[in-house]
C-alpha cells in the first residue's frame, strides 16, 4: 500500500517539471520560469524554483523565443527588421541614371529588397546612347582636308551590387525603416563591359581613324542615399571608389581623347591610373517603384 503514495508523488513531480515555461535568451542561456505577463516591451516572470520569490522583467529585444508549458512556442525579433511592419510596401524599383547620357551611355537599374536593411541592384548600360564626344576636334586628312572625328562608341555594360542600408542610431519599439529601400547605404559593386570606338592612327605622316574594342571591369565600394516618395517615386545619389582593369595599351601610333595608358573613361567607371588602377563611379538615379501593394486589414 505504500507503493501507491510514492507513485503519486513521482507523478506529481513529473507533472510539475513539465509545467514550466522556458525563456531562450539571445546570449544562449535558458531560464526556467513561470510567465506572469507579456507586455509591449517586456516580459514579467518568476523563477520556476522560487514561486514565492520576487517578480522579474526582461526586454523582448533580449529574447529569441519562449516555449510555454503547453508546448506552444512564441518567437521574437527586432521591430526594426520585422517584415510585417513593411507589409504593403513595394519591394522592387526601376531607375534611370539621370546623368549617364552626358557621359555617353544610358544606364538602367533594377533593385529588389531581400530583407529589411538589405537589397540587390543590377544595372545595364547601353554604351553609345548618349552624348558623342570628339576623339579630336580637328585633324588633317590628306584626302578631304581638316575634319572632326567622333568617338562613336557602341557596346554594353553590366553591373551588380549588394546594398547594406544603414540602421538608425538608436532602436526602440517605435523605430523602423520609413521604407524598405530608403536610407543611407554602402554597396560593394562589380562592373564589366565591352565596347567599340574610334581612335586615330598615325602612320608615315598620315592620320586615319580606325575602330578598336575595349574590355573593362571594376570592383568598387559605393556610398549613397536613397529617398522614397509616397512609395511611388525615388531619388538615389551615390559615389564610389575602387579598382578598374582593362585592355587599353600604350601605343605611340594611336590616339584617343577618352582612353590611354594612364586614364580611361569606361562610361560607368573612370580609371585614373595605369591598369589595374584607381576607379571612380557615381551618379544620380531617378526611378519608380514596382509591384502591386497588398491590402492590409
Amino acid at each position: 500500500m505504500r507503493i501507491l503514495p510514492i507513485c503519486l508523488l513521482l507523478l506529481f513531480c513529473s507533472i510539475q517539471s513539465f509545467s514550466q515555461d522556458r525563456i531562450f535568451k539571445k546570449g544562449g542561456s535558458i531560464l526556467k520560469v513561470r510567465i506572469l505577463e507579456i507586455g509591449v516591451d517586456e516580459i514579467r516572470y518568476k523563477l520556476f524554483e522560487e514561486p514565492e520569490g520576487p517578480a522579474y522583467a526582461i526586454e523582448k529585444d533580449r529574447i529569441l523565443k519562449i516555449v510555454f508549458e503547453n508546448g506552444r512556442t512564441e518567437t521574437y525579433q527586432s521591430n526594426l527588421k520585422d517584415p510585417e511592419l513593411y507589409t504593403g510596401q513595394s519591394k522592387n524599383a526601376i531607375k534611370l541614371n539621370f546623368l549617364s547620357p552626358i557621359f555617353g551611355h544610358t544606364q538602367f537599374a533594377y533593385e529588389r529588397s531581400l530583407a529589411p536593411g538589405r537589397s540587390i541592384e543590377a544595372t545595364v548600360s547601353i554604351i553609345g546612347l548618349g552624348r558623342n564626344d570628339m576623339v579630336e576636334l580637328s585633324y588633317y586628312d590628306p584626302n578631304i582636308g581638316y575634319r572632326e572625328v567622333k568617338r562613336n562608341a557602341a557596346g554594353l555594360g553590366l553591373g551588380i551590387g549588394y546594398k547594406f542600408i544603414r540602421t538608425p542610431d538608436f532602436i526602440n519599439r517605435s523605430v523602423r525603416y520609413a521604407h524598405l529601400l530608403q536610407g543611407s547605404y554602402i554597396k560593394p559593386a562589380f562592373y564589366t563591359g565591352v565596347y567599340g570606338e574610334n581612335i586615330l592612327e598615325y602612320k608615315t605622316n598620315t592620320v586615319n581613324s580606325k575602330r578598336t574594342t575595349t574590355f573593362y571591369g571594376a570592383l568598387n565600394v559605393e556610398l549613397g542615399k536613397q529617398w522614397i516618395f509616397s512609395d511611388v517615386f525615388l531619388v538615389d545619389i551615390y559615389g564610389g571608389l575602387g579598382y578598374a582593369f582593362d585592355n587599353v595599351k600604350s601605343d605611340d601610333n594611336n590616339w584617343s581623347s577618352a582612353s590611354d595608358e594612364y586614364t580611361a573613361h569606361h562610361f560607368s567607371v573612370i580609371r585614373t591610373t595605369r591598369s589595374p588602377g584607381l576607379a571612380f563611379s557615381g551618379g544620380l538615379k531617378l526611378g519608380m517603384m514596382l509591384g502591386k501593394k497588398k491590402k492590409t486589414d
